[in-house]
């Protein structure tokens, strides 16, 4: 079967690998002119390699491991943990404190229903007002979406509990894990060939591209939720699914990393009022890299520290959360998504009131296949949902040749 896969991040190139390990005819589409999507590693000025994207290894990334070990690569200990961030800020409060009232936060959320809020579901419960600011600003950064408008749900993940799991990153960055999927596939994969136009039917694909069109028997879309909203198709997606993509929020974030002048111990800091928190961690030599990372989430959030002005003000908030650390301001180094235009967004989020049907996301219309980290189930919005996307993808299409042969 020759198949089209448009998009060469994970959730593409975990699909395009199966496939083509199958025996199956992959050309695979990529706008950029680089693999990994929204994992994207790049060196600082001082050296140090961070990730401008996609960035921890956590529990339950079990297909993400398995690639790493199969590819010959490394997971490096952070040596902190993507849990447990000290909260600064607003209204004074402890991991203690917040820790205290952990469980009953998450049994709140488990049983609170679909049109309750995060902020809502906080301010029913008997806490103190700095753990519930605490509380909100972790929610709104980890779900790239204002808490006033996250559904309470969000509330019952690990995160909530400050479990003080080990979080890991790939030793030397990331996207050596896109670069990995990719080997072997480079005669298939075509770099800076942006998809204008996918026009199907019950017998075939034409997916339209600036410089020309690719004829294939069928097509997985492993482009992001934003551009796969904004893509031509002809015919119309039926209405079925475009309402179900409809359904998933589009969430914002941003990061920014600046190296350091001088060595740091591990950390992990909350800003509280301004929603972003940094660390600084480990790499595969066991060392604390001279680098600092920040992360801000929710669209409130980035125009609060002015990133479509650059990173000054954000480096000025940076500035007064932790004098402690030596800033080499002048390599400092900004990342935003919702003005890329191969990516428009952060990743998928569950906004309130909406209600994102996994099977709908994921049902193919005729010879479309749908992978990518918004179809990812309990995964959504990290790497282990688009890489489990893309396998998933191609067991349907491999299903779906076995029933034609």
């Amino acid at each position: 079967m020759r198949v089209c896969v448009v998009g060469a991040g994970l959730a593409g190139l975990a699909a395009a690998r199966a496939l083509n390990e199958a025996g199956h005819e992959i050309i695979v589409l990529e706008a950029r002119d680089r693999v990994g999507g929204r994992v994207w590693s790049e060196a600082l000025v001082n050296g140090v390699v961070v990730e401008r994207g996609a960035e921890f290894v956590l529990e339950g990334y079990d297909l993400l491991r398995r690639y790493v070990g199969e590819l010959g690569l490394t997971l490096a200990d952070t040596g902190m943990s993507y849990y447990v961030r000290e909260p600064r800020g607003g209204t004074p409060t402890t991991l203690a404190e917040i820790a205290s009232v952990s469980d009953l936060i998450s049994s709140a959320a488990a049983s609170a229903a679909a049109d309750v809020t995060v902020t809502g579901l906080l301010a029913s419960l008997p806490i103190s007002e700095g753990v519930r600011d605490a509380v909100v600003a972790r929610s709104s950064v980890s779900a790239a979406w204002p808490a006033e408008e996250l559904a309470a749900s969000a509330l019952g993940d690990t995160a909530v509990g400050l479990l003080p799991l080990a979080s890991y990153r790939i030793a030397g960055g990331n996207q050596q894990l896109a670069e990995r999927l990719a080997d072997g596939l480079r005669g298939a994969i075509r770099l800076r060939s942006p998809v204008r136009a996918v026009v199907w039917s019950d017998s075939g694909v034409v997916v339209r591209t600036e410089s020309g069109e690719v004829v294939a028997e069928a097509a997985i879309l492993a482009v992001p939720l934003a551009v796969l909203l904004d893509l031509t198709f002809e015919p119309a997606l039926p209405r079925w699914k475009r309402a179900a993509l409809a359904e998933m929020a589009v969430g914002h974030a941003a990061k920014l990393h600046v190296p350091l002048l001088a060595d740091v111990p591990a950390s992990a800091v909350l800003s509280v009022p301004d929603r972003f928190w940094c660390w600084t961690a480990t790499d595969g030599s066991g060392a604390v890299q001279r680098s600092v990372n920040c992360f801000a989430g929710s669209g409130p959030a980035l125009s609060a520290l002015g990133v479509e002005r650059g990173p000054k003000e954000w480096l000025a908030a940076l500035t007064a959360l932790r004098p402690d650390l030596p800033l080499e301001a002048s390599g400092a180094l900004l990342t935003t998504w919702q003005d890329d235009p191969y990516a428009r967004m952060a990743y998928s989020a569950h906004g309130v009131g909406r209600h994102p049907d996994e099977e709908l996301l994921c049902r193919p219309v005729e010879r479309l296949h749908f992978a990518g980290e918004h179809t990812g189930g309990e995964h959504f919005g990290l790497m282990e949902g688009a890489l489990r996307s893309g396998r998933r993808a191609a067991d349907e299409l491999a299903a779906e040749g076995r029933q034609t042969s």
